[in-house]
C-alpha cells in the first residue's frame, strides 16, 4: 500500500523534486519552431505520450523544438497556458470546462487520452453493486470529473444524493488512509489509482465510467498567429501516441522513471493505460486526436454540472471555446500517411 503521503504526491501530480520542475528541453536539428508544453506526469497515456516527445525525434521530424514543462496537475497547467508561460498544456476535461467558464483566453484544440473514473467499494462492505450504497456514504474530492461521473452512476442507478445516500469530501491523501484502513464503505477516484486499489485488494469496481478524456488546450495566440505550428504538433503528438502504443515496456519505464509516478506498479500503469483504446491501437488510423461530438457533448455535460453544482461562475458556451478544425486535419492527413513507429529514434 501507498503511504498517506505519497498517494497524496500521485493525486495530486505534486513535482517530487526542485529539479522536476525545470523545463526539460529536447533539441532538435536545423531549422524549428518551439512549442512550450505544460504536462504532469500521472496522467496515463496522456504522460506517456509527453515522454515520447521528449525521448524521441518525433518532434524534430516534425520540425519543433519542444520544452516539456512539468508541472503539478491541471490547475499549474491551466495558469502556465492563460499567462503564454506554455503555449499548449494538458488538462482534465473539467478543468478545460473551467477555463471556459471564466472566459480566459485559451482555446482546446484536441482529445488526447482517455481514462476511467469509477465508484468503488470496499472489501470490507460487502457492497457488490450501486444498489448496495443505499444508507452510505460515499468518499472522494468533490470538483473532478469523477465527482460527475459518480453523481451520475448513482442517479441511473435510482437512488437520490443527499437522502438515499450522501457524498462526502475528502482529500486524496485521507482517502487513502480511510482506504487502507477499511474505515469506509464505498468512494469515487480514476485512474491509476482504481486500478491502484484494485490491484492492491483493497476494494472492487462497482461502477465505471470510460468517457472521461485528457485534452490539449492551448494559448489563443498561438492558435491564432501560428496554426501551422499547432497542426505540427498535433502531428507529433499523434504519432507519439501510436508510438507509445507500439512500445508498452519501453514507455511505462520512462513514465515511471520521474517522481512521482515511481511509485506507480507497472501492472498498475498498464491496466490503467489499457482503458484507452488507443493504447492498443493497430493502426495508425486508430488516433483520433479530433475531440468527437460525443466529447464535445459531454464536456457541456460537465459544464451543465458544475453550475448547479455551484463549481463554475457561469455556463459556457462550450462550442466556442474548441476548434476541431486543426485537429481534423492531422487525423485526415496521418491516415493518408505512411507513419512507420520502427522509424523512430530514441534521443534521451
Amino acid at each position: 500500500m501507498l503511504s498517506r503521503r505519497r498517494f497524496g504526491q500521485l493525486s495530486a501530480g505534486l513535482v517530487g523534486s526542485a529539479a522536476l520542475a525545470m523545463p526539460a528541453i529536447v533539441r532538435a536539428q536545423g531549422s524549428t519552431d518551439t512549442v512550450k508544453m505544460g504536462w504532469f506526469n500521472t496522467t496515463t497515456v496522456s504522460a506517456q505520450i509527453a515522454h515520447v516527445l521528449k525521448r524521441t525525434d518525433i518532434a524534430a521530424r516534425n520540425g519543433l523544438k519542444m520544452e516539456m514543462i512539468q508541472l503539478n496537475a491541471s490547475p499549474a497547467v491551466n495558469e502556465a497556458i492563460v499567462s503564454n508561460a506554455a503555449d499548449v498544456g494538458t488538462l482534465s476535461d473539467f478543468a478545460a470546462v473551467t477555463t471556459m467558464a471564466v472566459g480566459a483566453p485559451v482555446t482546446t484544440i484536441a482529445s488526447q487520452a482517455r481514462f476511467r473514473s469509477a465508484v468503488l467499494a470496499t472489501k470490507k462492505s460487502g457492497i457488490t453493486d450501486l444498489a448496495g450504497l443505499k444508507g452510505k456514504q460515499v468518499f472522494g474530492t468533490f470538483g473532478i470529473t469523477a465527482f460527475q461521473n459518480a453523481q451520475e452512476a448513482v442517479i441511473g442507478a435510482g437512488l437520490k444524493p443527499g437522502s438515499d445516500m450522501t457524498f462526502v469530501n475528502v482529500g486524496p491523501a485521507e482517502l487513502a488512509d480511510a482506504v487502507g484502513a477499511q474505515r469506509i464503505d464505498a468512494f469515487f477516484t480514476y485512474d491509476p489509482f482504481v486500478s491502484f486499489f484494485e490491484n492492491s485488494g483493497h476494494a472492487q469496481v462497482v461502477s465505471q465510467n470510460l468517457t472521461p478524456v485528457i485534452v490539449l488546450t492551448a494559448n489563443n495566440r498561438f492558435v491564432k498567429d501560428r496554426p501551422e505550428v499547432v497542426e505540427r504538433y498535433l502531428r507529433a503528438s499523434s504519432e507519439a501516441l501510436f508510438f507509445a502504443s507500439q512500445n508498452h515496456d519501453l514507455v511505462n519505464g520512462w513514465f515511471r522513471s520521474l517522481e512521482p509516478a515511481k511509485n506507480i506498479p507497472e501492472p498498475v500503469l498498464q491496466k490503467a493505460s489499457s482503458y484507452d483504446p488507443a493504447w492498443n491501437a493497430k493502426a495508425v488510423t486508430d488516433i483520433k486526436a479530433a475531440l468527437s461530438d460525443e466529447q464535445i457533448a459531454k464536456m457541456g455535460t460537465l459544464a451543465k454540472w458544475g453550475v448547479e453544482a455551484k463549481l463554475l461562475p457561469r455556463m459556457p458556451d462550450v462550442s466556442k471555446f474548441i476548434n476541431t478544425e486543426i485537429a481534423g486535419k492531422v487525423d485526415t492527413a496521418l491516415a493518408a500517411a505512411n507513419f512507420d513507429p520502427k522509424s523512430v529514434k530514441v534521443i534521451g
